[in-house]
């Protein structure tokens, strides 16, 4: 079996009951319209949309959705250099992509070392 991990920014196309005289929301709706989730793709609610959410980087809290705005950021606005070109967004997006994976790590260590729990390597190398 293969794993495959994905970050995709979901939109529901209902924002209230009102939007196409529906009575309720679906039962399996469980935040409210509005509010989409993983919910929406075991339903294959017609409502859902969803795009691509690139150069990202998230916390994801119980069932992989992301709690707040505070929980991730992206590259994108003001890191990009007003006079830029596709060169030099190129090389920016690789300077964020190496601070990402640098950070995934840290979190990981720092993590062992705030529990005091034994990190036991296991790695998959040879």
């Amino acid at each position: 079996m293969t794993i495959k991990h994905l970050l995709l920014e979901l939109y529901c196309s209902q924002n209230s009951i009102e939007d196409e005289g529906m009575e309720e929301a679906p039962s399996y709706c469980k935040n409210g319209f509005g509010e989409p989730g993983y919910h929406c793709f075991e339903n294959n609610c017609e409502h859902l949309g969803f795009t691509y959410a690139p150069h990202e980087i998230a916390y994801s809290s119980e069932y992989g959705e992301v709690p707040d705005s505070d929980a991730w950021i992206g590259f994108g606005g003001e890191m990009i250099p007003y006079d830029a070109d596709e060169a030099t967004i190129s090389n920016c997006k690789k300077i964020w992509e190496d601070i990402c994976r640098n950070k995934i790590e840290e979190s990981y260590d720092e993590y062992f070392k705030r529990t005091g729990i034994e990190k036991i390597d296991i790695s998959l190398e040879g």
